[in-house]
């Protein structure tokens, strides 16, 4: 299976906020992102049909069933869009 395609923007109003959107055209599931994320040790916060909160140390993830994930790092350092680029592709 090819991994889903996806577009990485910084949020212009907090440095430490990504938001990564999944192409329509992929088969984007709620359920399989929770699967990979529990076996990573995430924590699940808040779980409805379309949004689902994980949380892991310094990083918080708002997945939303439209094909949209929100990053949010709780680190004192940013992360280049090369590791929100690898982070996202482990989850997928």
């Amino acid at each position: 299976m090819i991994p889903p395609r996806f577009t990485i923007k910084p949020c212009s109003n907090n440095s430490k906020r990504w938001y990564v959107s999944i192409k329509p055209s992929n088969n984007f599931r709620l359920s399989a992102i929770k699967e990979s994320l529990i076996k990573k040790q995430y924590k699940v916060l808040i779980a409805t049909p379309s949004v689902m909160v994980f949380k892991l140390e310094n990083i918080r993830l708002t997945c939303h069933s439209e094909g949209l994930i929100q990053v949010d790092l709780y680190e004192s350092h940013k992360k280049t869009l090369k590791e929100i680029e690898q982070l996202i592709k482990e989850i997928l």
